[in-house]
């Protein structure tokens, strides 16, 4: 396949993948399109937890600003989420940290899912959390990168990919392989 319709489809499962991501955290997620440069710069100011993955043929650099009243309003405390509007005083920064990363985490967990359905086999890296960068400064050099912006119950988030290819022919199904066995979400198969 080649590598527009590559990144077509990429940009579909991501785009899905954040929406059902943010759906499982009690938000309501809209995309929304932004263009002013003082939004984007305020943005930058959240936190922002990145992660890679890919293989010989191919490299996903994911990045998710998300600010920290949302990380703290999604905190999962005691097994439920936490939606109070003093939420963000009852979890230290130590904790948002690590829970932007979890999202990160489970981000490109649910993409290399939808990828695996799509014959596009990825090992995925560890995330890293930064304060005050630009996204871009994470994401791959020479990939095509793609930002989609989300406005979260009045709150704006920015979920960011770089597609990098290494290969001319990389094996990338356009449909799902319903052959492929795969888990329910959340569930470990033990052998």
């Amino acid at each position: 396949m080649d590598h527009k319709t590559i990144i077509e489809a990429v940009e579909e499962l991501f785009e899905s993948e954040c929406v059902s991501l943010f759906k499982s955290m009690n938000c309501s997620p809209t995309r929304i399109y932004i263009e002013d440069p003082e939004l984007i710069n305020l943005l930058n100011k959240s936190p922002l937890a990145a992660i890679d993955a890919g293989s010989n043929e191919i490299e996903f650099n994911i990045a998710i600003q998300v600010p920290m009243t949302v990380l703290a309003m999604t905190y999962p405390l005691l097994g439920e989420i936490v939606l109070q509007e003093n939420s963000l005083s009852s979890v230290n920064d130590e904790r948002l940290e690590d829970w932007i990363s979890e999202i990160s985490n489970q981000l490109i967990g649910r993409l290399k899912t939808k990828l695996t359905q799509r014959n596009c086999q990825i090992s995925l890296g560890l995330p890293s959390t930064y304060f005050g960068i630009d996204a871009n400064n994470v994401l791959a050099d020479d990939g095509k990168k793609i930002t989609i912006y989300f406005d979260l119950d009045g709150v704006i988030c920015a979920c960011h990919i770089s597609i990098e290819f290494f290969s001319d022919n990389i094996e990338f199904d356009e449909f799902n392989d319903d052959n492929i066995d795969i888990l329910p979400e959340g569930e470990i198969e033990l052998f």
